[in-house]
């Protein structure tokens, strides 16, 4: 009975029409068969939001899935986006905030135990392997109870697989697309500190045939270094934050007995330098001559009305057009 069900979940097939992501407008809907992306979870930081999810996109190229991201809860956002979550091959990692990466290893072992053993790759910044012989020795005590008597078994290590990006330039590439890195600068450790000098961030290119996904991730201020990487892209996915509202949020929470001194300081200052204002986008997008802007992971202001800030705020150097993301949204 358990092997029967398992072949009808395994077979399944991609793709599955998206009848839960919405386009962000009618006119700018995607045609069947061209390069799709959904924004599955719209909200950055480990603080979890009632009305967005953590971190995460999906690329689908020629009914090909291509996960980039992976917070908490992404095999639901998938599934109500109508991308089964079996049929993920390759997830892209910016970096290693929990935020980003909570979910990947839950995604790859939910899969294994639903009768996927393909091959699934996890592609991501020094941590990575790390963080997958982490997990399969978390898993191990499922995977031993799912142990089928007089079937072919497949380990799980043979199906979870990992690829750590070493540094800038080609990241994977196959027949519906081919994707680069950038070292970006969402951080600054100091000397003597846990991630100093092995600890990356980087930002993605995904250049299909009809069009071209920037994937900012988590960045700072980098001078001109996403400006020339984002080059007339298509879309430019950047990630977002409000100064103010991170700033008034801290201090209604805090009752001056904190038992972390300093940590409202190093937060903001992290913020400052490791995070992107709304402007910020707009000059880096302006300079580097994308066609669209949309912002995702959002820090600060979550609800719908706090929408037209952001916009403005990239409006001031950006003429073209600027979607903030919600969940489930299409592009």
């Amino acid at each position: 009975m358990r092997i029967a069900l398992l072949a009808l979940l395994v077979s399944c097939a991609f793709p599955v029409a998206l009848s839960t992501a919405h386009s962000a407008d009618s006119a700018s809907a995607p045609a069947a068969g061209t390069t799709r992306l959904v924004t599955l979870g719209t909200a950055g930081g480990p603080r979890g939001t009632a009305d967005r999810a953590q971190p995460s996109n999906v690329l689908i190229v020629n009914g090909t899935p291509y996960l980039i991201d992976a917070g908490n809860g992404v095999v639901r956002q998938l599934m109500l986006a109508g991308v089964p979550f079996t049929s993920i091959r390759h997830i892209f990692i910016t970096h290693n905030h929990d935020d980003h990466t909570a979910d990947w290893g839950t995604l790859m072992g939910r899969a294994w135990t639903s009768g996927q053993y393909e091959p699934m790759t996890v592609h991501g910044p020094r941590g990575t392997e790390s963080m997958r012989k982490g997990f399969l020795q978390y898993f191990a005590p499922n995977a031993a109870a799912h142990y089928m008597e007089g079937a072919v078994n497949v380990p799980p290590e043979k199906v979870i697989r990992a690829r750590e990006i070493r540094g800038p330039g080609l990241v994977y590439q196959d027949a519906n697309v081919r994707v680069t890195a950038i070292e970006n600068c969402h951080y600054h450790f100091s000397k003597g500190t846990p991630g100093y000098k092995w600890q990356q961030s980087f930002s993605f290119r995904f250049e299909t045939a009809d069009r071209v996904v920037v994937v900012s991730g988590d960045t700072g201020p980098c001078a001109d270094v996403l400006t020339k990487f984002a080059a007339n892209a298509d879309i430019l996915l950047h990630e977002v934050i409000d100064l103010a509202a991170i700033e008034a949020t801290i201090a209604a929470r805090e009752d001056g007995t904190s038992s972390m001194p300093g940590q409202r300081e190093a937060l903001m200052t992290h913020m400052r330098e490791d995070h992107t204002t709304a402007e910020e986008i707009g000059r880096v997008a302006s300079l580097a001559g994308v066609k669209r802007v949309i912002l995702t992971h959002l820090v600060g202001g979550t609800r719908t009305e706090d929408e037209a800030l952001y916009l403005a705020g990239v409006r001031k150097h950006y003429s073209g057009p600027v979607v903030v993301a919600r969940d489930l949204m299409e592009f």
